[in-house]
């Protein structure tokens, strides 16, 4: 395997935002190094079409777990399946979440939603993760947060999105701090605008504008975070901003 991938072999990897672009094409790459590999989203139907997909030897490494998890309950759920099924963890990749409009134009509900699904379900996940990658003593775990370059851009209509964004950033910054302690690993990966359902297109026009580099493919966000899960232990990849070529900057 290359670029260090045989060290994912029977690693236990834990993906939100499982049926998303990306959430999928890291779950591919994730089970072609030899992970094992918990696969969660909204939903349902997104989890089931995307396991289907694998080799019949991938299917028996992977398993899912249908949970909101901007919901107390739905975060119980999947790591009473994390201790269930994996057993422990050695690797999360947060990269569950939901896009926003202006804060004029969203209710309180709305907005609320957005930074419960942006922020405090990261927060919520790396404390539950790495609190088992604590206890197992395991000094070669890693957290994997996928931001947004849009803490830096800062782009008008994204006013939530970016509030979420930026905690991101700032938590994973200092969270990465705290761990070093442990030998436990944190990557902020900070993506430009990615052809995913998040953006407002068809899938026809999101083709058309990867095609002209106005939209990162989902895959090439996934080799950033399989380079940094697949760096040799004590190398940290702090962060790791990529973006298209013609990322929108206003």
């Amino acid at each position: 395997m290359a670029n260090g991938a045989s060290q994912l072999v029977n690693k236990r990897v834990l993906i939100t935002g499982g049926a998303g672009g990306v959430g999928r094409a890291v779950a591919e790459r994730m089970l072609a190094a030899g992970a094992r590999v918990l696969l969660t989203d909204r939903e349902e139907l997104g989890l089931r079409s995307l396991v289907e997909v694998f080799s019949p030897e991938q299917q028996e490494r992977v398993e899912t777990v249908t949970a909101d998890l901007s919901s107390a309950p739905g975060l119980a759920r999947l790591f009473e399946r994390v201790d269930a099924w994996l057993g422990g963890l050695d690797v999360l990749v947060a990269c569950a979440g939901v896009g926003s409009g202006p804060l004029s134009e969203m209710d309180d509900a709305g907005w609320r939603y957005v930074i419960d699904s942006n922020l405090v379900s990261y927060v919520a996940c790396a404390k539950e993760a790495t609190e088992r990658m604590r206890a197992s003593g395991n000094r070669e775990a890693m957290v994997i947060l996928v931001g947004s370059i849009s803490v830096h851009i800062k782009a008008v209509g994204e006013s939530v999105y970016n509030a979420a964004k930026g905690g991101v950033a700032s938590f994973a910054e200092t969270l990465r701090k705290e761990l070093i302690p442990d030998g436990i690993r944190l990557t902020l990966i900070e993506p430009g605008a990615i052809a995913s359902a998040m953006q407002p297109f068809t899938p026809e026009e999101r083709q058309r504008l990867m095609t002209a580099h106005k939209l990162l493919p989902p895959e090439e966000v996934a080799e950033a975070i399989l380079f940094a899960a697949t760096r040799p232990p004590g190398i940290d990849v702090v962060t790791l901003r990529i973006e298209p070529l013609d990322q929108k900057i206003f």
